[in-house]
């Protein structure tokens, strides 16, 4: 048996497992995987048999189907006799034209002529296979288009066209002349196309010619009312000053934009009250250059004379009042010069507004001129387009009245169908096989989904992963055996695999640390009827078979079981010390078996919560604890009732049994997380009523192999004995 090392809910229980490495989860799922299709295979097998059934009648019940194949090739252009187009555009130059044709090939139409070629009698025998069983005929054309198939070849312009048919003949038959119509079909469609665009060339031509005439008409008129050549030469002598008027526009407006930059310059230096002397076109004036030099030389005397003479002396006073006045001078300059920028300005905006007004006159003019010379270009511009769209149209009409006279092939036929020998379908060794595989599969995915939807605890992975509590032990199934009997097993030794069974949960209980220590264990489980009595007595007497001195107690106060699993007969218990109505010692049965006491209920229960809340059921539990190796107490379901939650605190730990295929998934993992949440150390998990017969050393073991058997049967142990004597 191979168990895993997982922790258990909360508390830090561990299982160790039998081998120094886990079990790689691939092979665990392919296990698991086989297991669920071994356990449902009569399902599979059913389902698999019945599969091949229908695969070998239909195979064998099928009419034979036989296949003509026709090649076709598709050619690129037609032949070349004139270089002219044509009105249906047939040439191949792309895959999309490629793909058109096919469709072509494939279109029901073809289908419909092909019937319609055929005679009466191939007619009847196209149809008399698939007569429908009111004995009407069925449609020939949908026949045709229904049996055939086209299949194109990669890379190439050749196609494989192939029909089936029950008759070989029809099959051959039917084949070529798909090929012979879509042929024909293209060379039909072209010349219909060409002749329908002749007359539809004429009626233009017609109606083209009689607009040519009016405009002609229309443009004589013109030319009478108004003096073409004086037009012209005024709009050359129009154009001339328009270029003029354009050239000086310009010029106008390039001095407007160098004005209005100097004049923008002095008016913003002015405004923050900046030198307008640092501005170059006002510093290169000669009077403001010359006053600037003078100002200079002026500051650089009077600093002079400020260093040899006092604020009062004649001379610096004479100096300091010839500065001031050339200063006012130099200001005034910058004024004056100010204002020349401002007048160059506005004489610039003068002069740009006037070549502006002059242009637009000019244009004016020369748009006059221009509405009748564009009047006059319009008329001639049109009489020679429609002029010439006419000779086009007549020219088309011609080239198209030669062509649809001359025929063209757009594919032509490489080898052509004969009648096949052996028919294609069906195929019985390819039908077969796909029977076999296919039932197979769905044999396979039968019992997959029957597993699906069965949600019960099964295996080793529903407890561990699902349920999350390490599985300490797996129980086999006892067969017909009465239920005191199955209780004790362990003692009458009547089934020596479960007995090993219990001796291996002994044994994984005394790994950890916990489970070895503990004294007081709690068993209960899902459901009713999974065998947690029958765990918590077998495990009871091993204890005891082990020399510990072991008690179980009966807490399953509403439907009572352990008085009847060890066949006794008593009227005080659980219920009769909780309530002070006897001792310990008074509801202690002692020594049903060696190392082995048992307490039953006793009187029946009225408020089972109470009394186990109760405590005097402390007391009893602390004293138990005192005089015993090994207390088990066998408590109600945990998804029935809450009685064993009650308890639980008092506990060292807990067993939780799971019937196999017994309780469901979803009501297993609420119920261990109830049990985890009490902080209370859970040892694992038993399974119960394991099935034998299926195999695989990760689901359970196999306990019907030979090797087993001479460990369990004491006759196969002393068999060697008795052949060596």
């Amino acid at each position: 048996m191979k168990l895993s090392s997982r922790p258990s809910g909360s508390n830090n229980s561990f299982v160790e497992t039998d081998s120094d490495h886990a079990e790689p989860e691939e092979n665990h799922f392919l296990r698991n995987s086989w297991l669920m299709v071994m356990e449902r295979k009569w399902y599979a097998l059913g389902v698999f048999a019945i599969t091949v059934l229908i695969a070998a009648t239909y195979t064998f019940l099928s009419t034979p189907i036989y296949s003509g194949f026709v090649s076709v090739q598709v050619l690129k252009h037609g032949p070349q006799v004139l270089r002219v187009a044509d009105v249906v555009e047939s040439s191949v130059t792309s895959d999309s034209d490629f793909n058109t044709q096919i469709k072509v090939l494939e279109s029901l139409a073809i289908a419909q002529n092909v019937a319609a070629r055929l005679t009466p009698e191939e007619t009847k025998l196209l149809t008399d296979p698939f007569k429908s069983r009111s004995g009407e005929p069925a449609s020939a054309a949908g026949i045709i288009y229904k049996g055939r198939k086209i299949s194109p070849q990669r890379l190439t312009l050749i196609t494989i066209i192939q029909f089936q048919h029950p008759s070989p003949k029809m099959a051959a038959r039917v084949a070529n002349l798909l090929a012979t119509e879509y042929i024909a079909y293209n060379s039909r469609l072209r010349i219909e196309e060409s002749l329908k665009a002749v007359d539809d060339l004429k009626d233009r031509a017609d109606q083209q010619r009689k607009r040519v005439d009016e405009i002609a008409n229309a443009l004589q008129s013109f030319r009478q009312r108004g003096n073409l050549i004086s037009l012209m030469q005024s709009k050359d002598i129009v154009t001339e000053k328009l270029k003029a008027l354009n050239m000086m526009t310009t010029q106008t407006n390039s001095r407007l934009k160098e004005a209005e930059v100097r004049w923008n310059q002095v008016r913003d230096w002015t405004k923050t009250g900046r030198d307008l002397a640092e501005l170059p076109f006002i510093a290169s004036q000669a009077k403001v250059s010359q006053l600037n030099v003078q100002v200079t030389t002026q500051k650089m005397a009077v600093a002079q004379l400020q260093e040899r003479y006092k604020d009062k002396h004649p001379r610096l006073i004479e100096a300091t009042n010839g500065l001031a006045q050339t200063e006012q001078e130099f200001k005034m300059a910058l004024d004056t010069a100010a204002t020349s920028v401002k007048s160059e300005y506005e004489n610039a905006l003068q002069n740009d507004e006037g070549a502006r007004k002059a242009l637009v006159d000019q244009e004016a003019k020369s748009l006059d001129l221009d509405k009748s010379a564009v009047e006059y270009e319009n008329l001639n511009r049109e009489f020679r387009v429609n002029e010439q769209l006419l000779e086009s149209m007549m020219s088309r009409m011609r080239e198209t009245s030669v062509t649809s006279s001359i025929e063209m092939e757009s594919a032509r036929i490489i080898d052509r169908a004969v009648e096949p020998n052996n028919p294609i379908s069906p195929n019985v060794v390819v039908n077969l096989a796909l029977g076999v595989v296919g039932g197979i599969f769905l044999g396979i995915s039968f019992a997959f989904l029957l597993a699906t939807i069965d949600d019960k605890i099964k295996t080793t992975f529903d407890v561990e992963t699902l349920v999350g509590l390490p599985l300490l032990g797996l129980i086999p199934r006892v067969e017909r055996m009465e239920q005191p009997d199955k209780a004790q097993i362990v003692s009458n030794g009547a089934d020596r695999m479960v007995t090993e069974a219990f001796l291996s949960l002994y044994s994984t209980l005394r790994i950890n640390d916990e489970s070895r220590n503990a004294k007081l264990i709690l068993v209960t489980s899902t459901l009713p009827g999974e065998g947690k009595s029958f765990i918590a007595t077998n495990l009871a007497l091993t204890f005891a078979s082990q020399g510990q001195r072991t008690i179980i107690i009966d807490c399953d106060l509403r439907k009572p079981n352990i008085e009847r699993s060890f066949r006794l007969n008593v009227n005080k218990g659980v219920v009769n010390y909780c309530s002070n109505a006897a001792t310990l010692d008074e509801i202690i049965v002692k020594n049903v078996h060696p190392n082995l006491d048992v307490i039953a209920v006793g009187a029946r229960a009225k408020n089972p919560i109470h009394m186990l809340n109760g405590k005097e059921f402390e007391t009893l539990v602390a004293e138990l604890r005192k005089r015993y190796d090994r207390v088990l107490f066998d408590t109600p379901p945990l998804g029935a009732v809450s009685d064993a939650l009650n308890i639980l605190p008092l506990m060292d730990g807990a067993i939780y049994a799971i019937r196999f295929n017994g309780a469901k998934r979803g009501a297993v993992q609420r119920c261990a997380q109830r049990l985890r949440s009490a902080n209370i150390p859970v040892f694992g998990a038993v399974m119960n009523d394991m099935k034998a017969g299926l195999t695989g050393a990760y689901y359970y073991m196999d306990t019907n192999s030979k090797a087993f058997k001479e460990y369990y049967d004491p006759k196969m142990q002393d068999a060697p004995a008795r052949a060596a004597g």
